[in-house]
């Protein structure tokens, strides 16, 4: 999977997805809500990806 520019980002609200956010520190798993990408982990944080990818399936034998 090769990262791809956030403009082609499904914008499906609370769809997850892995972000990169250069300016602050690299990747993060986020959603789109109203118009804007948050953290997943928590949505009071505003995120600025420039990238993303989709959020790989849970490895064999997970969970």
């Amino acid at each position: 999977m090769t990262p791809q520019p956030i403009a082609t980002a499904p914008q499906e609200d609370d769809q997850p997805l892995l972000l990169f956010c250069p300016d602050q520190g690299g990747w993060h798993s986020g959603i789109w809500f109203r118009g804007k990408w948050l953290a997943y982990i928590d949505t009071s944080v505003v995120l600025d990806p420039s990238h993303w990818l989709p959020v790989p399936a849970d490895p064999p034998g997970a969970g």
